[in-house]
């Protein structure tokens, strides 16, 4: 079992328990008032989240296995340093600016819910509000760690990139773009410094009836030009 998939356990029986203990311990949650049922609503929907992840990550931990046993690969890449220094510094540049505006608008929702709720009903209100603002941190605290990690694989030794067709992997990076409603979208060679195979592939977002697209850049090594060509021919039939 991958670290994702226990995590998500533990926070499916986290919400398991947020959900039930407005009932179970009646008494004790009592002086929250109406705040103990807002907490069971927020349980419930992260209980269920995270217990449908559970199965993601199995998906994604299935692929990952077949690609570095090398079934199925349409590319293994290695990179000088020269060439990954050139590619990594602009990739963390776009990725850190990407999280902070995603976090920027998961604090003004987060703030415009907690107002609707304080009007309705201010203790309630305010329990959701700390509650969003903890999830919020949570976040914050999840995305440093994603840029800071990816600046300590980027700014380490160039990493070995392995192309499937439902996936890669850049180093230990994962991406998938078939299975669990993943599809993709669309893949092309770009032109820059070096060349680039930009990936394109659809996730559902929180809204089960929206995908979110995701975009992943694979830097071409010097004198896999037709590989690449290559590559993306087979991933766009």
């Amino acid at each position: 079992m991958s670290t994702g998939e226990r995590v998500c356990w533990i926070l499916t029986l986290l919400g398991a328990g947020m959900a039930t203990a407005p009932f179970v311990a009646e008494k004790a949650l009592e002086p929250m008032g109406n705040g103990r049922f807002a907490m069971a609503f927020v349980g419930v929907i992260m209980g269920l989240t995270c217990f449908i992840c559970t199965f993601l990550f199995r998906c994604r931990n299935r692929v990952r296995r077949e690609l570095l046993a090398g079934r199925g690969l349409l590319a293994r890449w290695r990179y000088s340093e020269a060439e990954w220094r050139a590619f990594a510094g602009e990739e963390l540049r776009q990725q850190s600016g990407s999280k902070r505006t995603l976090l920027w608008f998961t604090a003004a929702f987060m703030l415009v819910v907690t107002i609707v709720y304080v009007v309705r009903d201010p203790k309630a209100g305010l329990f959701v509000g700390a509650v969003l603002f903890v999830v919020w941190v949570l976040c914050w605290i999840a995305a440093r760690a994603t840029v800071r990690a990816s600046a300590v694989a980027q700014g380490g030794s160039s990493p070995e990139v392995r192309i499937g067709r439902d996936g890669l992997l850049i180093g230990d990076e994962m991406h998938l773009w078939r299975g669990w409603r993943n599809s993709l979208s669309s893949c092309e060679l770009r032109e820059s410094t070096p060349r680039v195979i930009a990936i394109s592939y659809l996730v559902p977002s929180g809204n089960a009836t929206v995908l979110r697209p995701v975009v992943v850049r694979v830097p071409v090594p010097a004198g896999k030009d037709a590989e690449a060509v290559e590559v993306v021919c087979q991933l766009q039939g």
